[in-house]
């Protein structure tokens, strides 16, 4: 296996930051200006056009276009109704999670606010330094790495931090296992807790109504919605390599998850989206008359507004801190992993694996100690297991009960447990 440097494992272990990098070209093309000098300083444009010929066959991409500008109100409706919101708050420290490529650092500094971008690292560490020389670095903006399912991780850049809370989440619910979903209710119940504040939440709702929007905006062109909802189920999905809305927050019914939210310790508002939407909402729709019929759909669209219910604490298991011990003798890998094994740690596992001085034909990974896998730390154990052309040389040893049920609800027991 070729070695990778830091950045291009991270990438692998988590490639959904495609689409992040995606939806910074729509709200630069929306016209934003802050994006679009973000965009030209990140050099994203050409690898948004290579996503796009992955989705699109070439003899498609005529009525695509006639679909893009959907999407396109989409990420501009996100974009500017929850910074409008956020503005809208009482004195907040703003935390977004992920925060992606955009450019809301940017805009909460120019309103003085301040603002943690938390992401993954392979993001931070190209937006940290671009956003902060756009800015100048006088402002009250800082960005971290950060696991949402790791509450360490998320606590430690708010070290000091006096202010409530008001933690954003747009496009990251959608990417979660239930395991992961539940350990980020938990992870965000207790830093709410702990800080005060609220959580604002838009993923569902725009899953919930993407047709309606796209009808509004297409009107009878049946074409251009049936390429809509082929470019729907194929899109994120397809640039991240992984299974998306495969989780209770957008399978179940509004009672059912509702019934689950209060079960994590929350309460629940909602708040009406059509108030905070951008005044051009359309920007590159060839149909501007639907401007109308597209915001009667937002009139039925909320953003959830969650507040810790006190009568409930969430606490997180103790775990040992991440460590690895690596052997390889005669062919054979071992690891001993202790820990949490997620999106900042993972990486090391397949660091280890790659610079191994001879092709490997069997692995053993003992995990009697793992006290967590997300699905970044799944997606590398599945890698290496692929490496192998006897898959039957795959070990998991000393699975504990927590493990096990993750790769259970995963499906990722067919591959890994035999």
């Amino acid at each position: 296996m070729n070695n990778m440097d830091i950045q291009e494992l991270r990438e692998l272990v988590n490639p959904v930051i495609n689409t992040a990098k995606s939806c910074l070209a729509f709200d630069a093309k929306n016209g934003d200006t802050d994006s679009r000098q973000l965009l030209d300083m990140l050099g994203f444009e050409a690898r948004n056009e290579e996503n796009a010929k992955k989705i699109v066959p070439p003899e498609m991409m005529a009525l695509a276009r006639r679909v893009t500008p959907v999407f396109s109100t989409y990420v501009e409706s996100r974009f500017h109704g929850v910074n409008r919101l956020l503005l809208s708050m009482p004195e907040r420290t703003i935390v977004d999670l992920p925060c992606g490529y955009t450019a809301r650092g940017i805009k909460m500094s120019h309103a003085g606010r301040t603002y943690f971008g938390f992401d993954l690292p392979a993001v931070i560490d190209a937006l940290a330094p671009a956003a902060e020389k756009i800015i100048g670095g006088d402002r009250d903006i800082r960005y971290a790495a950060v696991d949402a399912t790791n509450y360490k991780s998320m606590e430690a850049p708010l070290t000091g931090t006096t202010a409530p809370l008001v933690i954003t989440t747009e496009g990251l619910l959608m990417y979660l296992t239930q395991p992961e979903l539940e350990e980020v209710f938990v992870n965000i119940h207790r830093l709410l807790q702990k800080h005060g504040g609220s959580w604002i939440l838009v993923d569902r709702t725009y899953r919930q109504n993407e047709q309606r929007i796209a009808e509004a905006m297409l009107g009878g062109d049946q074409a251009a919605l049936d390429m809509f909802r082929a470019i729907g189920a194929r899109g994120a999905g397809t640039m991240a390599d992984i299974k998306t809305y495969n989780n209770l927050f957008f399978q179940g019914s509004d009672d059912e998850v509702k019934a689950f939210i209060g079960r994590m310790g929350f309460k629940l508002r909602e708040i009406t989206m059509a108030d905070y939407l951008p005044e051009r909402l359309i920007s590159l729709n060839p149909l501007p008359e639907a401007d109308p019929a597209v915001r009667e759909v937002f009139k039925t669209m909320y953003f959830w507004e969650l507040t810790v219910n006190e009568d409930v604490d969430k606490k997180e298991k103790a775990a040992l801190p991440f460590a690895i011990e690596t052997s390889f003798q005669d062919g054979k890998f071992r690891a001993a992993i202790q820990g949490r094994m997620d999106t900042i740690t993972a990486p090391e596992l397949l660091q280890r694996f790659q610079e191994l001085p001879g092709r490997a034909d069997a692995i053993e990974i003992n995990v009697a100690d793992m006290a967590y896998v997300s699905s970044a730390g799944l997606r590398v154990l599945l890698m290496m297991y692929k490496s192998l052309e006897d898959k039957s040389r795959f070990k998991l040893l000393n699975v504990n009960d927590e493990v096990k049920k993750i790769l259970e609800v995963t499906g990722f027991d067919q591959f890994l447990l035999q």
